[in-house]
C-alpha cells in the first residue's frame, strides 16, 4: 500500500507558490486579468472625463479602501479630475492587463488567436442555431442581454458605476457563464436525479 503519493500525473517537483500563479497566470485567469484590467482602464478614464456618473467623480483610493484613505464619491463640479488614487488604480489596471496579454501572448497562437476566439467560438453561434442545445443557446443569450444591458444603460445614463445596473447585468452574465459551461459538461448517470 503506497500512502502519501501525488494525485497529480503531472510530476513537476518545483513550487513557487501563490506569487507563481498570480504573476504567471493560466490562460483562463489570464483571461480574467485582461477583462478586469480593460474595465478598470475604461472606468478611469471615464471618470476622469467626467462621465462616469452625472453628479458624481469617484475617487478609486477611497473607493477601494472603503473611505479609509479619501472620500469614495465627490461632487463633480469641485473633485479634482485626477487624483493620486486615480493614478495607483490605473497602475494597478495596467499591471493587470499586462500581465494577462504576457500571458495569453506566450500561450498557443498568441493574442491573435486570443482576440479570435472572442468572435469566433461556439457560444455566439448558439443565438440563432441549435449546436450545443437549450442550455448554450440560453447561456449566449444571457451573456448578450447582460452586457449589452450595462453598456447601453451606461452609456445613455451614465450609470458606469450604479449598484442596480451592476446587480442586473451580473445576475445575466454570471448565469450566462454558467449555463454555458454546464452546456459543455459530460452527460452524467441517469440515476443521480
Amino acid at each position: 500500500m503506497e500512502v502519501g503519493k501525488s494525485m497529480s500525473s503531472d510530476e513537476r517537483t518545483e513550487s513557487g507558490g501563490l506569487s507563481v500563479i498570480f504573476l504567471s497566470p493560466s490562460a483562463t485567469l489570464s483571461k480574467w486579468y485582461v477583462a478586469i484590467g480593460a474595465w478598470g482602464l475604461v472606468l478611469s478614464i471615464l471618470n476622469m472625463m467626467g462621465l462616469i456618473h452625472p453628479t458624481y467623480r469617484v475617487s478609486w483610493g477611497g473607493l477601494l479602501t472603503f473611505e479609509t484613505f479619501a472620500e469614495a464619491f465627490g461632487n463633480k463640479d469641485d473633485a479634482p479630475a485626477f487624483v493620486a488614487g486615480d493614478g495607483i488604480f490605473i497602475a494597478a489596471c495596467l499591471a493587470l492587463l499586462g500581465l494577462g496579454l504576457r500571458s495569453l501572448n506566450n500561450g498557443e497562437g498568441g493574442l491573435a488567436e486570443f482576440a479570435r476566439s472572442l468572435i469566433i467560438n461556439d457560444t455566439w453561434p448558439a443565438l440563432v442555431g441549435s449546436e450545443g442545445g437549450i442550455m448554450r443557446a440560453v447561456g449566449a443569450w444571457c451573456l448578450l442581454l447582460g452586457f449589452g444591458f450595462y453598456i447601453g444603460y451606461s452609456v445613455m445614463y451614465m450609470a458606469w458605476i450604479d449598484l442596480g445596473v451592476y446587480s442586473v447585468s451580473v445576475t445575466l452574465v454570471a448565469f450566462g457563464f454558467a449555463l454555458n459551461a454546464a452546456s459543455r459538461a459530460p452527460p452524467g448517470d441517469e440515476t443521480v436525479m
